[in-house]
């Protein structure tokens, strides 16, 4: 008998299609070297998860025992799926973000500026995702029941006590960025 009769002729359609958050969840991934184009891949799927139902219960990532425990445990998913959303916007725009301006980037001022204001749109597409991840962190921590999602519980725990605030770092960004434009500027109404 050929090996190629061992193959299934017709495969499960919900196991190649995803269709649930858990699906979209483990088609996640962050290499090593990664590119804009991988990072931006990631950000379809998980925006897509975010639109999708969950599995069963029964089908969960970690082991559910208690409708409380299952609805924590989606509130965490939220959480952080729009986390991971928003740093992958993060990364996106530091690539745009220019560390320090030098003296013999004059010629290229225009180019400088123009990266600056696709950095900026990235970083202000990142904090509506910000804030759905604090609500979804809040949101968790009304129930009092610890899940064994011990990664994203941790980052709950952080954001509950302020000592994850992704809101001040994108801040920050902004305000470094508008500095370094403000640099530009005598250099940008010399080259018109």
């Amino acid at each position: 008998m050929p090996f190629s009769d061992y193959i299934p002729k017709i495969r499960e359609h919900w196991y190649t299609v995803p269709h649930y958050v858990e699906d979209f969840y483990r088609l996640y991934g962050m290499k090593l070297y990664y590119n804009e184009n991988s990072l931006r891949m990631n950000i379809v799927r998980l925006k897509h998860a975010l639109q999708c139902n969950f599995r069963h219960p029964s089908e969960a990532l970690v082991k559910v025992e208690s409708s409380d425990e299952y609805l924590k445990y989606r509130r965490l998913m939220f959480m952080h799926i729009n986390i991971l959303i928003m740093r992958n916007y993060l990364k996106i725009a530091s690539r745009y973000d220019l560390k320090n301006i030098k003296f013999h980037s004059q010629p290229f001022a225009k180019e400088i500026n123009e990266s600056f204001e696709i950095a900026e749109k990235l970083y202000k597409e990142a904090i509506p995702y910000w804030h759905e991840a604090k609500k979804y962190a809040e949101d968790a921590s009304t129930i009092k029941i610890t899940t064994k999602l011990s990664n994203i519980e941790s980052e709950r725990y952080s954001i509950m006590r302020n000592e994850l605030d992704y809101g001040k770092i994108i801040d920050d960004h902004l305000l470094r960025l508008n500095n370094k434009r403000a640099q530009l500027r005598p250099w940008l109404a010399g080259q018109q």
